[in-house]
This record gives structure tokens, sequence and C-alpha cells, in this order.
């Protein structure tokens, strides 16, 4: 008997915004046995508006103005899925994107911020980060003296103004688009004369009692007639709820907010809550800044934990007035609550405590263990269920081929392929537990591991058969995870003309899944690890670093990025360098999967009786990878393969001794240079590692 938790409230948390924030803080100090947690993102990592105007003028780093979700995500507990939804089915209860299988929930939490009401041309202003990539495009690309308007005379297109007009001083002239009589209009009578001081002493040209229609080949048009010659308009405008909530049946407001009760519940549909831009408050508007959703975090963390276990919930009765601080630039801040205001420097530091203190708060969770508390069956008892596996399976089954007789098409007890004349039959398996939260991801990356083994030996991949695990789960979510896992998994297994034909699934302590692949070759023709000769150049197809990535993710210190890197590095198949390779005569080629790059390296050379001189230092890394060796992470196999080598005292082994998960191939070849620029060429990621040498077999050197 295996005992496990089981899954019976899936609580999905929709957009990184500063409300969710709160909630995986409280989820990650107070687990909830049952519920299983969801982050759904659309970036790897989430903006902190406070910091926005102060990032743009270079007084943050990028890391310092930004939540990582991947570690918010772990120390919550929580799946993270970094993908954009794009549709809402609130009667199947489930989130829709453009490519990757529908996300269902029980309980789903909306913080998805907004867009502004932009009008036609031009560059939101949100999502922020978007916004700031191509900030970074508008700036490589314009000349001295280019103007750029900002539209919007509120809080947000103030600081916007002040804040880009500090950072492209001297290149570009700053211009502000404001509908009122004055920006800032409605706040007290102070904080208007210092953002007009402000926005004077930094030479933006403002705009008064007008608005912006549209922007088109460099020309603003405004209400009053007026064109404006323009390198880019930015709308920082009013905002307006993302079309697909309205688009769901969700009661939205006039701007298509989500319209949510002082529970943050939605008035029309109960499972469902929102916080933040994309949310109105019913008889308690409050503006959309950024305040407003960060109190809201507390308050919503507490119904969502009630509403997952049928306990009633609570109102959030928030204050009428919030403190709200603008920064001036220039070391200046202004700020005012209700009608009282206070402008200068002691300000401006104050503003930057108050943000870096809330920052700390989230960048500081580390992950806490959860234990299992349930019992299920092994063995047999332990497969799933018929209606779930047919149903997991539906969408699978290929168009029948003649060299398949019997397999997903024709299903029976065992599959049955037919091979060519005279060719040869390869075979391997791979199998492992789910090293990522994603289960449509780890299907996608245990297929193209499980395949690389054929790749390595020059076959070309014929047959799959899978065996998959999932945990126990009420209701459809086992067979929810295991549709996902198998149609990522058959996507990169299509793609390099492989047929599942079958395979076995069942219940686990956790995820895993694994392939035993048949591939098809000329005898001939098989590479192997023995071959190399001495001169040849050692070739990699993909960079080193995923043991390292995944080390770092299981503790919460992988920054997003990089392990949004290793995701796409692993997911992608051999097969393109296979056909390059083939061509510039291959002398022997591996894999590089668990005993890293050097104990494979090691395996072709003891086959060969030779040796090789590698560039350690120019070994082509992951992002993130060097970074994460220095802080002394690495992966649990990480000692063993270090023990393994023939190599100098004092070489820097980090890299060498990393286990890699679905990894490149390693071959040697005659002319290394006309193979490397063809790999490139055809976009495979491939680097010159090293070279053959004689020598005691097995031995590596520095080079």
């Amino acid at each position: 008997m295996l005992a496990r938790a089981p899954v019976q409230t899936d609580l999905v948390l929709l957009g990184a915004g500063h409300a969710h924030a709160e909630v995986l803080r409280q989820a990650a100090m107070h687990p909830q046995p049952g519920v299983r947690l969801t982050l759904i993102a659309r970036e790897a990592d989430t903006p902190y508006s406070g910091m926005l105007p102060g990032l743009i003028r270079g007084e943050y780093a990028h890391a310092e103005a930004h939540l990582d979700c991947a570690r918010l995500a772990v120390a919550a507990g929580a799946r993270l899925v970094l993908d954009e939804a794009t549709r809402l089915d609130l009667s199947s209860r489930a989130i829709g994107f453009r490519e990757r299988p529908d996300i269902g929930y029980d309980v789903l939490s909306i913080d998805v911020g907004g867009q502004p009401a932009a009008g036609t041309g031009g560059t939101p202003v949100k999502p922020i980060g978007r916004f700031l990539a191509r900030l970074d495009v508008l700036e490589a690309r314009i000349g001295k003296g280019a103007r750029i308007a900002v539209i919007g005379g509120g809080a947000s297109g103030v600081e916007l103004a002040i804040a880009l007009a500090v950072r492209l001083a001297r290149r570009a002239r700053i211009l502000l688009i404001s509908a009122k009589s004055a920006p800032l209009a409605g706040t007290p009578m102070r904080v208007r004369r210092a953002a007009a001081q402000a926005l004077s002493s930094a030479g933006i040209e403002v705009y008064h009692n007008v608005r912006a229609t549209h922007f088109v080949d460099g020309q603003l048009h405004l209400t009053d007639g007026t064109v404006v010659a323009v390198e880019e308009a930015l709308w920082a405008t009013g905002v307006h709820g993302p079309g697909f909530l309205a688009q769901s049946g969700l009661v939205c407001d006039a701007a298509g907010c989500v319209r949510v009760a002082a529970t943050l519940q939605s008035i029309s549909h109960p499972g469902v809550f929102a916080a933040g831009d994309c949310a109105s408050v019913d008889g308690a508007p409050r503006p959309k800044a950024g305040v407003w959703a960060v109190r809201a975090g507390a308050p919503l963390a507490e119904n969502l934990r009630r509403a997952a276990a049928g306990r009633s919930l609570l109102p959030w009765r928030p204050q009428r007035n919030a403190l709200a601080i603008l920064g001036l630039g220039g070391g200046r801040a202004v700020a005012w609550r209700g009608e009282l205001a206070v402008a200068g420097r002691l300000v401006a530091r104050w503003k930057s405590r108050i943000d870096r203190r809330w920052m700390a708060m989230y960048q500081a969770l580390r992950p806490m263990p959860m234990d299992p508390d349930e019992a299920r069956c092994g063995g047999c008892g332990g497969k799933i269920g018929p209606d779930a596996l047919r149903a997991a399976l539906a969408g699978l089954a290929p168009a029948p081929r003649g060299d398949i007789p019997v397999g997903l098409a024709a299903a029976d007890d065992a599959a049955v392929a037919i091979p060519p004349p005279g060719m040869a039959v390869v075979q391997s398996v791979d199998h492992f537990r789910a090293f990522v939260d994603d289960p449509y991801v780890f299907g996608r990356i245990a297929a193209a591991h499980a395949l690389s083994d054929l790749h390595a030996m020059g076959a070309t991949p014929w047959t799959a058969l899978a065996i998959a695990t999932v945990p126990f789960m009420r209701g459809r979510k086992m067979q929810d995870d295991l549709t996902a896992m198998m149609r990522g998994a058959n996507e990169i297994l299509a793609a390099d003309g492989c047929a599942l034909v079958g395979g076995h699934s069942g219940e686990g302590m956790e995820a895993a899944l694994g392939f035993a692949v048949t591939g098809l070759a000329d005898p001939a023709a098989i590479w192997r690890k023995s071959g190399l000769r001495s001169g040849d150049t050692l070739i990699l197809t993909k960079p080193l670093g995923t043991g390292l990535v995944l080390a770092a993710q299981m503790r919460g210190e992988a920054r997003a990025v990089w392990l949004q890197a290793a995701i796409t590095s692993m997911s992608r198949s051999n097969a393109a360098a296979v056909a390059i390779m083939r061509v510039h005569g291959v002398t022997a080629c591996t894999d590089v999967t668990g005993f890293g790059l050097g104990g494979h390296l090691g395996e072709m050379l003891r086959a060969s009786g030779l040796a090789a001189s590698i560039d350690v230092a120019g070994l082509p890394a992951l992002p993130g990878a060097r970074e994460i060796a220095a802080a002394g992470i690495e992966s649990s196999l990480a000692p063993a393969n270090r023990a393994a080598l023939d190599v100098p005292q004092g070489m820097d082994l980090s890299l060498l001794a990393d286990p890699q998960t679905s990894g490149g191939l390693l071959a040697g070849v005659p002319d290394g240079a006309a193979c490397l620029a063809a790999l490139r060429a055809a976009g495979v990621d491939a680097a010159v590692v090293g070279h053959v040498t004689p020598g005691i077999p097995g031995q590596l050197h520095n080079r």
C-alpha cells in the first residue's frame, strides 16, 4: 500500500499579480492538505508596479523589481504553468490556451492585470512585463532627437513620462498627453504642483485638455485636430480587463473587469474570484493601482482557503483612502493620503524602503514539505481505470500504417510491427519520475529523452511503447494529467516519425513516464561509441546544465528564465542534428545523459583506446548553470559522476559531471568546422567541446 494525500480540490491562480503573490506566500506558510495549487503565469517573472518607474530610470536591477514565479511556486508547493490563457470555459471549469491542453479548476482566482483603454496603434504600457521588453526594442531603434508620446495624465502616465525622460535623456524628447486641465487631476494641489515642477524640470512637453485617438505612420492624432509627429506612442490610460473575461460569461463592468462582491468572489459565478486591475469590487470601487491589489492579497488568500474547504467567506472592507507615493525622478517623490500631501527626497527614500520591504517578503520564500496521508493499492490494483485511460488516449490514435498492423489504431494485448527487409531493429528504454510540475511539458521532455538513444545510434525512430504513472486523484484529475502528459509526448514522437503503439499506465506516489523505443537502421551504418580517431573534433549538440538547473529548482533557487531555457532545450529532439552529422562522416556518437559529458565521453574514449583534450572554460552552458554551480548547488548524481572521471587534479568538473536529461548528442567528426557550421545554420545549438588525442584510454585533459 502506498501512502499519499489525494488531491480533492484544484485551486488555480490565473495570473501572477500582486494579490496572488500574497496567496502564494500564505500557502507556503500554511499548506492546505488535499488542495492542489496551480499558478498560471504569462511571464517567467512578474514585475512589481511600485518599482517600475525606478527600474526604467535604472535605479533597480531587473531581479530587484521582479518576483520570480518559479521560486514563488516552489515555496507554495504549487504547479507552475508558464503560458498565456486565451479563454475561460465556465461550464466545464477549464482554462484554455492557444496550443497546450486545457487546465481544469474547482476554484479559480484571476489576477491577470489589465490593459490600457488605448486607441489604435502604439504600445500599451500594460501588461508591464511585455512593455519592458518592447521598451528595450524602442530604445535600441530610436535616434537622437526622437519624440515619444506618453498618453495618459494619471499617476502611471506621469511617472512613466518622468522615468523615460531620465532614461532617454539627450536622446529623446517626451510628450505627455493629458485629457484633463492638468496631470494628476483630482489629487491635492501640492501633489499637482510637485508633479508639474518635475515634468517641467525633465523637459517634458504637456498637452492639456485633449485626448489621443490613434497613432499611425508616426502620426499621433488628437481630438482637437492636432497631429503630432512622434517615434512611438505609449498608452498609459484607464485600465480595461482582458477581453476573454467578459467573453467567458463572467459578469463584468463597463471596462470589462470582473465584478466581485466584498468577498472578492464573482457575483455571477461563485467558484471564481478576482483581484487587482482585472477586478471591480461592487459597492467599494477603488482606483486601478498596485496598492489596492496588494491590500486585496490577504483577504483573497483567506477566502480562497475557505472556498476550497467549503467554509463561509469573509467580506473585505478596504479603507476609503490609501497612501499613494509617486516618484518624481532626481531622488524625489510625492506622497498623499486624502488631502494630506508631502514631497521631497525623504519621501523618495521612504518609498524605496517600503517597496524593498514588500519585495523581500516574497523573494525570501522557500519551500515547506508536505507529508502524504492516504494509502492506495499497488500492483495491478494501481492501474488507471479503463474509462479514464480510454479518454486520455482517444486523441492519440494514429492513422493505420502498413508496417504497424496492430497498434493504438487497432489495439490488442501487444503491438505488432513489421520491419522493412534488410533493416536492423534498434531498441532502447528510458523511464524517470516527473521533475517538472507541468505534465504536458514533462511528456515532451520524456519522449525527447527516450528518442535520443536511437538518434545516438544513427537510427530512424519507428515505434514507442509508453509506461506512465499518475498520482491518485479524484474525479477527472488523473485523466486530465494523463491526457496532458501523453499529448505532449506524442507531439514529440510524431514529429520524429515515431508511432506510439501502446503502453501501460498505473497509479503511483508521483508522476513518472518512460518509453521503450524502437528504431530502424542500415546495419552497415549504425553509429557506435567506439570508432573515434585521433584528431577528431568533438561536437555537442546541446548546452550543458540541466542537472544544475533542476537541482536549483528543487531548492527554490532557480530563476524562472533559467528553468524555461532548460525546458526548451530538454524538449528539443536531436533528429535535426542526426541528419546533418550523417553527411559529415561521424566516426562515433553517444547521447549525453545521466553520467554527464565527462562520463559519456569517457565511455567513448575507452571503447576507442584514446584520450581527449577538453575546453572546460568554453563548454556551452544553459543560462544560470554556472551561477548555480558557483553557489555550490549540484545534482545528487554529480559526486558519483565526478569520482568516475579520469582527469587532472584541479579541473573544474561542475559541467563535465553534471547529469543531463534529454541532453545533446556527442559525436566525433573529422571536419569539425564544416559540421559545426551546418548544424548552426540548421538552428542546432551545437558547439565544439574538444578534440580526440592519443593517450591513456578514457583520460581527459584541459585544453
